[in-house]
């Protein structure tokens, strides 16, 4: 006797819920700028026509860095779409009682890129787990933006290559300065 299962029928966009999280509290010399905490978030994700990913080699539009800007056509302005896996840092310091963003005067984000997941060259359905690092720079220093004690959570969501975004989770809290291990109870406030 045998028995056919057909394949898993999820939306075209791209659905998002939160795995884990884990924290590798660093040392000082970890980066030029001092101690570095390495932030690893794990989201389960599931697409329906597995179009997932962007090769470094993309450049063009509609993924390029640069887009014109639509109310001044003799600028560029940054694309979104250059990266597929966009992150808010929300903060908590150890005297206040509400998580903020994080907010960088340079235009700085933690956006990146995940490579292509779908490699079978055809439309097919897709749901595994993505593991995205983030590092921050650690001090103790009240001008510095992140600081040892702080608790911290991650606002997450990603776009797949027709450019669908899919639903934002936010991940669990850690603490700034001390390691967690993704099998450690996570903080929730």
């Amino acid at each position: 006797m045998s028995s056919c299962f057909g394949e898993p029928e999820f939306p075209l966009e791209p659905e998002i819920d939160f795995a884990w999280i884990e924290n590798r509290s660093g040392m000082e010399g970890d980066s030029p700028q001092g101690k570095q905490d390495s932030i690893y978030i794990a989201i389960n994700f599931r697409d329906g026509d597995g179009d997932l990913g962007l090769s470094g080699e993309e450049q063009d539009p509609p993924y390029s860095g640069t887009i014109p800007d639509p109310n001044n056509p003799d600028t560029t302005i940054v694309n979104k779409y250059y990266n597929n896996y966009f992150i808010d840092i929300l903060r908590k310091r150890s005297d206040e009682s509400d998580y903020t963003k994080v907010e960088f005067d340079d235009g700085a984000t933690f956006n990146g890129r995940f490579p292509i997941l779908n490699t079978s060259g055809r439309d097919r359905p897709l749901e595994g787990e993505l593991r995205y690092e983030v590092n921050l720079v650690v001090d103790e220093n009240l001008q510095d933006r992140f600081l040892k004690g702080d608790s911290v959570k991650f606002e997450v969501h990603i776009c797949d290559r027709a450019l669908n975004e899919s639903n934002l989770i936010t991940t669990a809290g850690i603490e700034i300065g001390t390691s967690k291990s993704r099998d450690e109870e996570a903080s929730t406030d």
